[in-house]
């Protein structure tokens, strides 16, 4: 073998190295479903794994992926689960029923709506459990079951809800607003966009509402009901916002991007994975921002927007990712299996709202 040779071969080797030795996912184990996995998993305060999939299957699994328990509900379970304080479970599933069960997998309750419902449920401080549902209505129920109070939005709600620190609602509709409601139900005011409001709201630090629309674009709507600004993207927003150290907001675009965007409505940039994301990210406590793609891809962005590693599914990803204290991230893909990866990233990032649900719980709650 020529010197010339061997030093090529030596550059190859070195360089591979390199990037082994650099942050990357490192798979752990995957559990198999018998249909697509969309819903962000919910974390117990032991670490147990609850994630809703379209086999109609509600899961709970242990740390290192073994199946706790199960329970069939009566269809899809797309909707995530949120975890209460005293460990009840409440998963939404398309037959119509918001279902409660014991950490132990004892179903608790049911309540039935008119349609299917394909958000995910909020959880107050005072327990009161908030959802809407494809009957066009938005729900409050007491921790028993029993409803508080229901409003009709007047389109399908399948934007889940999100609660301010002052106990504020909010939550998006088909009929292109964005409403607000006290804890009693009354409406405090509606925020219009121009296109359906599919995505699921985020919270800023200051008490700014981030929210997409099917009109392209990304609003940020102050406490008051005003608009802030907001950002045209190039196709429809379903991707709900998160929100990283430095205040930028994430989202993904149906023009298949992903997109940092500054604090006063500035781009900082674009991640073109060429497909569409409608996954929602979530920001490690590092500043990693973790996301799927249409094209079957799950990336680890830095925050400058630079790929920091990515694993490949074997079909689209629309579903969004929980990251775990310990590193650990859990995500769903439509190949019918929740993923674990070992992150290098230390937990999620510590502000108001660095991922879909807020928290591992999935209460919808900010985080302060």
């Amino acid at each position: 073998m020529n010197r010339l040779l061997r030093r090529v071969l030596l550059l190859l080797v070195f360089g591979f190295l390199l990037s082994a030795c650099g942050p990357r996912g490192r798979l752990q184990w995957r559990h198999e479903a018998g249909n697509a996995v969309v819903a962000i998993p919910a974390i117990g305060a032991d670490g147990t794994i609850y994630v809703g999939t379209h086999d109609s299957f509600l899961y709970a699994l242990m740390p290192e992926g073994k199946v706790k328990w199960s329970y069939e509900t009566g269809n899809w379970v797309h909707g995530a689960a949120a975890i209460a304080p005293d460990g009840t479970i409440y998963v939404p599933a398309y037959d119509s029923k918001l279902y409660a069960f014991s950490p132990d997998g004892d179903l608790l309750w049911t309540f039935k709506t008119d349609r299917k419902i394909e958000s995910s449920p909020a959880i107050g401080e005072d327990g009161s459990i908030y959802f809407g549902a494809d009957d066009d209505y938005f729900y409050a129920l007491n921790p028993d079951g029993s409803l508080k109070w229901k409003q009709n939005l007047s389109g399908i709600v399948v934007s889940c809800a999100a609660i301010a620190s002052d106990g504020t609602i909010y939550v998006g509709s088909e009929d292109d607003n964005l409403y607000a409601f006290d804890q009693d139900g009354n409406m405090l005011w509606r925020f219009d966009a121009d296109g359906p409001v599919y995505s699921s709201p985020a919270i800023g630090a200051d008490g700014t509402i981030y929210v997409g629309s099917s009109d392209y674009s990304l609003y940020a709507i102050n406490p008051d009901g005003t608009e802030k600004w907001h950002y045209e993207t190039e196709a429809e927003v379903y991707s709900s916002p998160a929100i990283g150290l430095d205040g930028s907001i994430y989202v993904g675009s149906m023009d298949n991007h992903l997109y940092a965007i500054n604090t006063d409505g500035s781009l900082n940039w674009r991640f073109d994975t060429r497909d569409w994301v409608i996954s929602s990210p979530a920001v490690g406590a590092d500043g990693t921002i973790y996301f799927g793609s249409y094209n079957e891809n799950f990336y680890a962005l830095s925050p400058e927007g630079e790929t920091l590693w990515k694993y490949k599914t074997d079909k689209y990803i629309t579903g969004s990712p929980v990251l775990t204290m310990d590193g650990m991230l859990y995500v769903g893909s439509d190949d019918n299996f929740l993923y674990a990866f070992k992150t290098d990233s230390p937990g999620q990032a510590v502000t108001s709202w660095p991922g879909m649900r807020s928290d591992l719980q999935n209460t919808g709650r900010v985080q302060e």
